[in-house]
């Protein structure tokens, strides 16, 4: 059977970068911390199914007290692009089977039960990709979301009007153009302060921010720590 485990974290501890041998699904239920993989940060807040692959190496940093359940899959329900978010549909049921048994210590057979329908509910959720019509990953994949341009760009590049755009991209990308923009420039700006020594004030101003002081205040209500911070617990 999958080991299905809890683990309690203090806050304002870190994790560093390291990886574990089979693939696994964290369920967030308290509290919430920030991940880096792959030099990409995500926020995982209560609530939230985080996956990752055998082998994937990630460090955390625990911006709150946390408490998560994490379950061991087989490969095949883990595929595709995937960030933390909040399980619609079947996953959340199958999600909350799995925090059921294990909370009421409803015995083996049930507990397998339940982790066995979580991965059937992962392996057949469709890829993100492909709920994104063409025309609107053309415009995502050609504007250049951590620059300067306009969003009124973005529409123009596939030739749509700004308010069917905004409307469609919210709909489909479940985050408004703005959103989208400030998460460029939030990833922009990790890149940079993981991978060079650049100061704080070169970071926002490649990033599109109007000084370092908008690069701080954006930067720590996404991720939960100021950028020197960040570069002080997650650089290598």
């Amino acid at each position: 059977m999958p080991r299905v485990f809890q683990t309690d974290h203090r806050a304002f501890t870190a994790l560093r970068y390291h990886h574990h041998g089979v693939s696994f699904a964290t369920i967030v239920l308290e509290g919430g911390y920030t991940e880096v993989r792959d030099g990409v940060p995500n926020n995982c807040a209560a609530g939230e199914i985080v996956l990752h692959r055998a082998s994937e190496e990630h460090a955390d940093y625990f911006t709150s007290a946390a408490r998560c359940l994490n379950v061991e899959l087989e490969p095949a329900a883990v595929h595709g692009a995937f960030e933390s978010g909040l399980p619609t549909g079947a996953v959340r049921s199958a999600v909350d089977a799995v925090v059921r048994a294990f909370s009421t210590d409803a015995g083996g057979a049930a507990l397998e039960a339940a982790v066995l329908r979580l991965q059937s509910a992962l392996a057949s959720r469709p890829p993100a990709r492909h709920s994104v019509p063409d025309w609107l990953r053309a415009a995502i994949d050609r504007f250049e979301w951590s620059g300067d341009p306009p969003l009124r760009e973005a529409a123009r590049i596939v030739g749509v009007h700004q308010t069917h755009f905004s409307r469609e991209f919210h709909r489909h990308v479940g985050l408004t153009p703005n959103g989208f923009r400030r998460r460029a420039r939030v990833r922009r700006a990790s890149e940079l302060l993981l991978e060079t020594a650049l100061p704080l004030a070169s970071v926002a101003q490649a990033c599109g921010f109007n000084d370092q002081s908008h690069l701080t205040r954006t930067f720590g209500a996404a991720l939960g720590l100021p950028p020197a911070a960040y570069r002080r617990v997650f650089a290598r």
